[in-house]
């Protein structure tokens, strides 16, 4: 065996050093891209555990709609509860009550501008995936599949970014914080009387309520504009409105 100079055995050190250091990166960076389901799972943990969010059955949040670029302010209130039944009473001096809701698998809005209507085809759709209680905790039951689709900036904050594909209506595209496990943007597209519209949503201001973390502020980018969504309170598990969730008499006029 021909004798290894210093130089040679030095060389072949640095080499299988530089071997393992590239493996071992290697190896690091396909453990730092987690799956889409692992994303979504550590979001549950992140946001306050399986064990807090079942322990909530219903909630009522109030909150303001604002639209600065047209100087309009909307007062909310939600109601909701499992598995799907949801109202929502949107009050303004300039356009009255506008109301919503899901109740079984009807979707239905009235106002002054619309009148009763009840909602067919892929609004109902997407309104029924919105309705379910807490849907991104229980995503099994709802998605077929959650696809990591990378890392991406949103602003200044590095995310993980997850496809979530429903069993109906269309994907949704989640970016979760990487350091706080937390949704910080939502894309999803909604079905207008203009058709088709891209629709992205910021979540911010998160805030510890009952075991669970919720955001308080949503700034929603559609159409050019901003609409900043301002939630003041929250409760859960409290005594709901009799009837809170029945169809009004001019919804159940519509199906006759």
């Amino acid at each position: 065996m021909r004798h290894l100079s210093g130089r040679r055995i030095a060389w072949l050190v640095i080499s299988l050093s530089a071997l393992i250091v590239a493996a071992v990166h290697g190896e690091a960076a396909a453990e730092k891209a987690p799956t889409g389901a692992e994303i979504i799972d550590r979001y549950i943990e992140s946001s306050g555990g399986l064990k807090a969010y079942d322990a909530i059955e219903n909630r009522k949040a109030t909150a303001s709609l604002s639209i600065p670029l047209q100087g309009m302010t909307f007062n909310v209130t939600i109601w909701s509860a499992r598995p799907n039944a949801a109202y929502t009473l949107i009050e303004s001096d300039m356009l009255g009550r506008i109301e919503k809701g899901v109740s079984g698998d009807v979707v239905w809005e009235k106002s002054i501008m619309t009148g009763p209507v009840i909602k067919e085809g892929s609004e109902r759709e997407t309104t029924l995936r919105e309705a379910v209680f807490e849907k991104f905790v229980y995503w099994r039951d709802h998605f077929d599949t959650a696809e990591f689709e990378g890392e991406e900036m949103v602003g200044s904050i590095d995310c993980w970014k997850v496809l979530l594909t429903p069993k109906a209506g269309d994907p949704l595209t989640i970016f979760f914080e990487k350091e706080s496990g937390l949704i910080k943007r939502v894309d999803t597209v909604v079905e207008m009387e203009m058709g088709r519209i891209p629709v992205e949503a910021h979540l911010s201001d998160y805030r510890e309520q009952d075991g669970i973390m919720i955001s308080f502020k949503t700034v929603i980018k559609v159409l050019g504009q901003e609409r900043i969504f301002t939630t003041t309170s929250v409760e859960h598990n409290i005594e709901m409105p009799e009837g809170i969730f029945d169809l009004p008499e001019e919804i159940k006029a519509l199906q006759k």
